[in-house]
């Protein structure tokens, strides 16, 4: 984001992008940068943790329906 106003790099809005740099947080030093970086990573992995459960379950419930059949 050009401005770090939020505005996005069109002036669309924020999440508009592609996900290149930090909306409102300017960076500071690499330090910094390491520590939003590694919360980053933490969200993603929590993610990728509920998907794949998800995933689990949509295969189990899928093959309980086709032993009943």
């Amino acid at each position: 984001m050009p401005n770090y106003d939020g505005t996005g790099p069109e002036g669309k809005g924020p999440m508009t992008g592609l996900c290149r740099g930090y909306c409102v947080v300017p960076i500071k030093d690499t330090e910094q940068e390491i520590e939003i970086l590694m919360r980053q990573k933490h969200i993603l992995q929590a993610q990728l943790r509920q998907i794949n459960n998800r995933i689990k379950k949509v295969k189990t419930k899928k093959e309980v329906y086709h032993a009943r059949i």
